[in-house]
């Protein structure tokens, strides 16, 4: 299962750690086989569960914090 992290920040500047879980899925069909990315989920570093509002925003689902990336250079 690949995995990436980065960080995003509330509005008082927290740091908070991301954790992206993509599934794979693996597809056959005329002989060959074939591995597709599935859903991803996102979560904190403790388990809990985050959801992407967008390409750059987030939610802790649990409390509803908000969480942005911080652009480059900041």
């Amino acid at each position: 299962m690949p995995h990436e992290i980065f960080s995003a920040y509330d509005d008082a500047g927290n740091r908070y750690t991301i954790h992206v879980r993509r599934t794979l899925i693996e597809t056959r069909g005329a002989g060959e086989r074939r591995v597709v990315e599935g859903l991803r989920s996102y979560h904190l570093s403790d388990g809990a569960a985050v959801d992407r509002i967008d390409a750059e925003s987030f939610a802790i689902a649990a409390s509803g914090v908000a969480l942005k990336l911080r652009p480059a250079g900041i």
